[in-house]
């Protein structure tokens, strides 16, 4: 009897459960912007749920990307090169859940830029790269002043002189797609020590900021000009410097001036006029005679003058010691019990 029932079971599961899923889409080669992709899953079984991803992340609609009621048809119109990957379907019911995967591949391009330098100097290499974003892969072709330069995308030229000056143009065809592009260079070849020069954009606005920044000046000047003309006074006034004895005091230039003079005074040699005697220091002798020996007495040497700035006579000095010596009264004779 149980395994009846096992059995029973076993059947109602399989029967709800969800068989192969497949997932159907275009057939058509799809081209960017103009084509569009419809996915459906397609299965035989019951199915609650149905969930699309695109490379491993969940894919929500969108302005372009549309679901239907029950998620079983996606919907992309136009296609862009970012829609190509790998899409999954997933179909769940209560019991398990089946999986398909579709890679879609839109065709896009191609895209051209040209890689290199707008002057290079006489002599050296000319490397040019036409960069080309497309699928599948566009061909290249180079022309240099309409004639053909090459069919790959790196273009060299060794040895550059002036005729290779002009105009190089970079053109590439998709076969898949259709379209065509290409990209335009003006190349220079200057002069040895020419380096690098301007394009004509560049030289334009040089020019005019020249031009504008002359025609500043000159109406500066002018207004300038003008207003020195009719200024009444100068065009600015320096300040007069401070005195230092702006705040001094009558008193203080007198005494400044009463200290001047003494000093001046005292630097100075004191004049003396011939009549003025010059004055002598008397200094009372005392003659003792031990023996009283009739020795006449001994001149001293005259004192130079004390008074600042007086020159000494010496010769002066000893004729008035020798005029005082004969006034001198002579001393009485010797007691005759001295003898």
């Amino acid at each position: 009897m149980e395994r009846v029932l096992v059995t029973v079971l076993a059947a109602l599961l399989l029967t709800e459960s969800v068989s192969a899923v497949v997932v159907i889409g275009p057939e058509h080669v799809l081209i960017e912007d103009r084509s569009s992709a419809n996915l459906t899953c397609v299965e035989t079984g019951a199915f609650d749920t149905a969930e699309w991803m695109k490379d491993d992340q969940i894919l929500s609609p969108s302005d372009r990307i549309e679901f239907s009621s029950d998620n079983i048809t996606v919907l992309i119109d136009p296609v862009k090169r970012t829609d190509s990957g790998v899409y999954r379907c997933t179909l769940r019911s209560n019991v398990t859940s089946e999986s398909a995967n579709y890679s879609m591949t839109v065709n896009y391009g191609p895209d051209v830029r040209i890689l290199g330098v707008s002057s290079v100097e006489e002599g050296s290499d000319i490397l040019l790269f036409c960069s080309t974003m497309s699928l599948p892969a566009a061909s290249v072709t180079w022309t240099v002043n309409d004639a053909t330069a090459g069919d790959s995308e790196l273009l060299l030229i060794e040895n550059s002189n002036r005729t290779h000056s002009g105009t190089y143009t970079c053109t590439a065809f998709n076969s898949v797609t259709g379209n065509t592009a290409s990209e335009v260079l003006v190349l220079t070849v200057t002069g040895k020590g020419g380096g690098q020069g301007l394009g004509p954009g560049e030289a334009a606005g040089i020019t005019v900021a020249v031009i504008v920044a002359a025609a500043g000046l000159a109406v500066g000047l002018y207004f300038l000009i003008n207003h020195l003309k009719n200024s009444p006074g100068p065009l600015c006034k320096l300040p007069k410097p401070k005195k230092n004895n702006e705040n001094r005091t009558p008193n203080r230039d007198v005494q400044e001036e009463t200290e001047l003079k003494t000093t001046e005074f005292k630097r100075r040699p004191q004049e003396t006029s011939p009549d003025t005697p010059t004055p002598q220091t008397e200094r009372s002798e005392q003659h003792h005679y031990e023996n009283y020996n009739n020795k006449p007495p001994v001149p001293r040497k005259a004192k130079p003058s004390q008074l600042p700035g007086q020159a000494t006579d010496l010769d002066s000095a000893n004729q008035r010691r020798s005029s005082e010596q004969a006034n001198r009264p002579s001393l009485p004779p010797r007691p005759p019990h001295l003898q």
